[in-house]
This record gives C-alpha cells, structure tokens and sequence, in this order.
C-alpha cells in the first residue's frame, strides 16, 4: 500500500481537451497523481505524474442498450471488460486514493462501488437525466472547469451548492495580461480532434468569399485535392498553436471548453462553432458565450455568403475587456487545490 494517498485522474478520450485540463491541473499537486485513459497527453510529464493507458472500449457489430442510469454499458465487448478491470485494480493498489473523473458516469459510479471518493467534472449541456444525476450524487464533489457565470442549463439547486467552479483551464493563463498587437485580416480556424464540421470545400468557399481576410487552419481534416486560393492555408496539426492563437485578429472554433479556455486568457475575439455533441453541450455553451457578449455563437458552419458579416460583427468584441471578468489565472492551481482538499477531507495528511 502506498504510505501517501494518492490520485487518479480518469481523462476521456473524446478529443484533446479533456487531456490538457488533466495535465495542467495534475502538475499543480503534491501528491502521486496517475493519469488514467485510452488518449492521454503525448510529451514528457512531471516526476509525480504517471500515466495508465487502457483499451478502447468499442467493438465492431456491438450493440449499444439504453438504459436511464447508464450511457454506455454494451455487453462481450473485450476492451470495455479490460479497462474497467485495469481500472479497478489500480484502485485496489493505489489505496488509499481518489479518483477524477473527467469524465464518465460508469466510472464515477465503479468508484464509489470500491468506496473510492470521487471528484466528478462537470460539463455544459442538460445533463439532468438519472444517470448524470446519479453520477453526480455519488460523488464527494463536483468540480465545473469554467466561470459560475457560463452555467447555462436547468440544474437542481443541490448540484449547483455541490458545485466549484474553478474558472476555464488553459495551459496559457500565464500569458493572460500579455499584450500582442494580432494582425489584421488574420482569421486562424481551429478543426479539434473531437470532430469538425468543416470539411476543405468549406474552407474554399469561406475564403474565396472573404479574399480580403487571410485563412490559417490549424488541425485535422479530411483529405482533399481540390487547389486551395492563395488567403487559405492549411497547416495541420500543431504542437503548440499559442503563435497562431497570437497573431490572428480572429479564431473560430468548436464550442468546446479547450479551444474557449484558450482563446479567453488570451483575449481573443472568437467565433464559437457549436458542433453536433451529446446533450446539447456545444450549443448551450456557445447561446451563453453570446450573451455574455465575449464571443460570437453560432449553431454549425454558417455558409459561405454569410462569413463577411460575421467576420465584421466579430471585429466589434470586446477582445481582452470582455473576458477579463470572467477569468480566473489560477484556474489550474484551484481545481488542484479542490482535489486535494477532498482527498484530504477523506483520508488526512497520510
């Protein structure tokens, strides 16, 4: 058994944010934290953070039942058996520990069958069915990666008292109250590894229509052999887009936490894309981003002739100002904080 309680930290493996928010809140505890999921952070970690890598849990032909207190339970799928196994087993070993869970209701719910307290991760979206509802019970405490102000569904009053909102996390709060003159005209779009709703012929379209502003995107997308104008320019995945977040005059993006998280303690102008996501998450994120009035929401890819429009609306945010009361630079350190703070309400200093 180890001689100090520990952490793990379950990431889900739907895109990138999930691993970046676990990542920049996991170096700021003082405690053995093991990252745990089937899509963690690619690059080197602290020397108290470890990684355990499981199967994916799908499987061809598998059949998927319904039920109102599970999402996903799906029976003789092998990887789904193995990695609820590994996951178990290293609650086993790890004890005494917590676990994040960022995120999962049958996760959270195998958690508190081993007795193992939970910090359950909040996200936008009417997550009030049973089966959040139930995640949510069971847990020690809910932790929202995002301003109190960006709660934008129905929830009961006892999640919310239940609730801490530790303001958006972003790997560049640090560089919150840095000046960068953007440069005119530059339009950086961002296709997540969650999905993108833009495809190539979009993207032509988009700039042939709008030849004055000049296109970077940065991300995947489906292949094309179609000539791309000379305002288009695709530049694939990057390691680090902080250049590219810098000098675009504006960023369009999902309406996911990640990509806003970034964009607002840069103090960006955002065009936030709400793609197609489970209950409605994207959509109700990117009607309230709009009426804070600190970013441009819009449901899906508005076509072609509509982007010069929206692209001179976008050029009226407030930018920087319109954010600043919103952010929170020590978001990482105080959702690092909350964590620890359970795990040592449950189990002292040991």
């Amino acid at each position: 058994m180890p001689e100090r309680a520990q952490v793990g930290y379950y990431v889900h493996h739907h895109g990138s944010g999930h691993g970046m928010r676990a990542l920049a809140i996991a170096r700021h505890m003082d405690c053995e934290v093991t990252l745990i999921g089937s899509r963690l952070p690619e690059g080197r970690y602290p020397a108290t953070v470890r990684s355990l890598l499981l199967p994916g849990d799908t499987a061809p032909g598998m059949h998927v039942e319904s039920f109102a207190s599970l999402h996903y339970a799906p029976l003789a799928v092998d990887g789904l058996r193995e990695r609820m196994a590994l996951l178990a087993d290293w609650m086993r070993r790890a004890w005494p520990c917590l676990l994040v869970v960022d995120v999962s209701v049958e996760v959270a719910m195998l958690a508190r069958l081993f007795g193992v307290p939970c910090v359950y991760m909040r996200q936008h979206g009417e997550r009030t069915d049973p089966a959040h509802l139930q995640a949510y019970a069971s847990a020690s405490r809910l932790l929202a990666p995002y301003p109190a102000s960006m709660e934008c569904s129905q929830m009961p009053d006892w999640v919310l008292a239940k609730t801490d909102h530790c303001g958006w996390v972003s790997r560049y709060s640090e560089r919150s109250s840095v000046q960068v003159e953007p440069e005119r005209g530059a339009v950086l779009v961002i296709t997540g590894q969650g999905g993108t709703a833009f495809t190539v012929d979009s993207l032509i379209a988009i700039a042939t229509r709008c030849p004055e502003d000049r296109f970077r995107v940065a991300g995947p997308l489906p292949a094309s052999d179609l000539p791309l104008p000379a305002n288009l320019i695709l530049l694939g995945q990057l390691a680090d887009p902080l250049p590219e977040l810098l000098r675009a005059e504006i960023v369009v993006g999902s309406a996911g936490d990640n990509v806003v998280a970034e964009v607002a303690h840069l103090g960006g102008r955002l065009i936030a894309i709400a793609e197609q996501r489970p209950f409605d998450e994207q959509r109700l994120q990117a009607l309230q981003l709009e009426s804070l009035g600190v970013a441009l929401g819009v449901s899906g890819v508005p076509v072609a002739d509509e982007w010069p429009a929206l692209l001179q609306r976008a050029r009226h945010l407030p930018g920087r100002s319109g954010w600043q009361g919103l952010l929170n630079d020590n978001a990482a350190p105080d959702a690092a904080r909350i964590i620890l703070d359970t795990l040592h309400s449950h189990f002292g200093s040991k």
